[in-house]
């Protein structure tokens, strides 16, 4: 049983041709979770599957799966340069790309070169793991947790590539695949999304309410004999949550120790943020449509606050979807992005 706003996406990923086989695709969950096409192959999908931020409901997921994204990679924002992030195999890296551990210094000069070559290439510098770790130092210098958990032997080099609006950065990924020795690389759109996480409200915690056909166990969802991730089947979708439901959540994130503000974002304002961040996607914004969005609360902790605490006292309250800490997710994805880690949040947030 699909609901309609999943047969809409799968027509949209048909038309945007989506490198995802559509039958793949699990129900769409009203979990906070953007489409973000980043190579999370040691995690999955970190920031992908979580970022709970501007754009919240662009991802086909499994109920309760946070490892897993699968919507169709859309285009990179055109209107500016493009900036790129190239991550080389390096021994801390464990990857099916690099099979032979840290790249050669003649497979690093061929990637270089193929760099260089690559149309719409501006400006290409290269960034030992030495000079990456004193950056990563500045960028992290406030998150003691990450620091003693990172070291200068846990940086892959990279290269940092500068590409023309509208250059082809699909085709110059094929290419680096091609070669191997590249370990991953960022997403010009996560960049746009995190961008627009900042912008929006920058939540500490985000609480998703359920929303009318959600396929979350949370919501009321109710799996078929034989439910598999891959190929998920329910019986019975969840219900949106109530306005009475809706109210006494209110009032409990009033009363929640550690909470120092919070804002409800509306299915439009959702909207909103989702077309910003997918402006490029023609196929997926006609595809969705605002009231696929799911309404959030937006939370502001007090610095001394326990955001594990919070969670743990909204999560299972009626009609609530998923809570997410919005800002551990944002600093593993901009972790990815920047520097090709992927950190558990255990040593990123200390959670």
């Amino acid at each position: 049983m699909n609901s309609p706003m999943e047969d809409r996406l799968r027509e949209a990923l048909a038309e945007a041709g989506a490198t995802v086989d559509p039958s793949t695709l699990s129900p769409l969950q009203p979990s906070g979770r953007p489409r973000v096409r980043v190579d999370f192959r040691l995690l999955a999908a970190v920031g992908a599957v979580v970022l709970a931020g501007a754009v919240t409901a662009a991802v086909l997921v499994s109920p309760g799966d946070e490892q897993r994204a699968a919507v169709a990679n859309p285009p990179a924002d055109q209107k500016g340069e493009t900036e790129l992030f190239v991550f080389l195999c390096s021994k801390s890296v464990k990857s099916p790309d690099c099979p032979g551990g840290s790249v050669t210094a003649q497979h690093a000069g061929r990637i270089q070169q193929a760099l260089q070559a690559a149309p719409g290439v501006l400006e290409l510098i290269y960034e030992d793991s030495a000079r990456a770790y004193e950056s990563f130092r500045r960028d992290f210098a406030g998150n003691k947790t990450l620091l003693d958990a990172v070291d200068a032997a846990d940086m892959p080099p990279s290269f940092h590539v500068q590409l023309r609006p509208g250059a082809d950065v699909k085709a110059l990924q094929a290419k680096l695949k091609s070669i191997g020795g590249v370990s991953g690389t960022s997403e010009p759109e996560t960049d746009n999304l995190l961008a627009s996480e900042r912008e929006n409200n920058n939540a500490d915690i985000s609480v998703f309410l359920c929303t009318e056909g959600s396929g979350q166990a949370s919501c009321g969802a109710v799996a078929a004999p034989g439910w598999t991730k891959d190929a998920p089947k329910f019986t019975k979708y969840g219900k949106a949550i109530t306005p009475a439901q809706q109210g006494d959540l209110a009032r409990e994130i009033a009363k929640t120790p550690g909470v120092q503000s919070s804002h409800l974002e509306s299915q439009q304002e959702a909207y909103e943020n989702f077309k910003r961040a997918y402006v490029s996607n023609k196929a997926l914004l006609k595809a969705t449509k605002p009231s696929d969005m799911p309404k959030s609360f937006r939370l502001q902790l007090r610095p001394d606050a326990d955001s594990g605490e919070v969670i743990a006292q909204l999560q299972h309250l009626p009609g609530v979807a998923s809570v997410i800490n919005s800002k551990c997710v944002t600093e593993r994805l901009t972790l990815y992005q920047r520097y090709g880690l992927l950190l558990p949040a255990s040593k990123v947030c200390g959670s």
